[in-house]
């Protein structure tokens, strides 16, 4: 091949529009969310973070699997949830929410995997936590779901129970995410946040 046609293949390849927005959605760093100017209190009671679902039948073991969602999504939650507002405060109890502007109250609505037959096969958890929100006069003032999902091999008879707490964790972290997501582009939460404290 010639100088010339090397030269222009060059070209091509790295002038390309593709290329260029390629690397540049990758180097992108994520935005921030923007935070609500509103106090909070996030209800994590002692049932929500013993919610054990059990699902299926599981090829290794026999019977039905256990998905422990609820000690997970208590250990995700409050850091997820921490950035979008102006405080906030976990209680296991709505009655202990003292005078903070906005009680959030999340509630397991599904948790669903996909089967397959094979360790190396890949499966999927999709965990769907429904949220209430209420203002100090106990008004719900949003409601919303988020979901979150992982991918993940199912593994051998040995490797089954640690990809199992993988696989829940990462579902339960990418609702938490999609959680605070939601939150603070809420355009319910945000009118909520621009009006002035009383």
């Amino acid at each position: 091949m010639s100088s010339a046609r090397r030269c222009l293949l060059l070209v091509a390849l790295y002038g390309s529009p593709l290329l260029v927005v390629s690397v540049t959605a990758r180097n992108q760093t994520p935005q921030a969310l923007p935070k609500l100017a509103l106090t909070a209190a996030l209800v994590l009671t002692p049932e929500f973070c013993a919610t054990v679902n059990k699902k299926g039948h599981e090829a290794f073991l026999g019977g039905s699997e256990k998905f422990a969602v609820g000690k997970t999504a208590c250990n995700e939650l409050e850091p997820a949830l921490n950035g979008v507002f102006t405080s906030l405060t976990r209680v296991d109890d709505s009655s202990k929410a003292g005078g903070v502007q906005l009680v959030l109250e999340p509630r397991f609505a599904d948790v669903g995997a996909t089967q397959r037959a094979f360790a190396f096969s890949k499966r999927e958890l999709v965990v769907l936590v429904e949220w209430t929100a209420r203002d100090q006069s106990g008004k719900i003032v949003w409601l919303d779901t988020a979901q979150g999902s992982a991918k993940r091999h199912i593994g051998n008879a040995f490797t089954y129970g640690s990809n199992l707490k993988h696989i829940v964790e990462d579902s339960v972290r990418d609702m938490a995410e999609q959680s605070a997501a939601k939150m603070s582009s809420s355009p319910q939460l945000l009118k909520l946040s621009a009006q002035p404290v009383k």
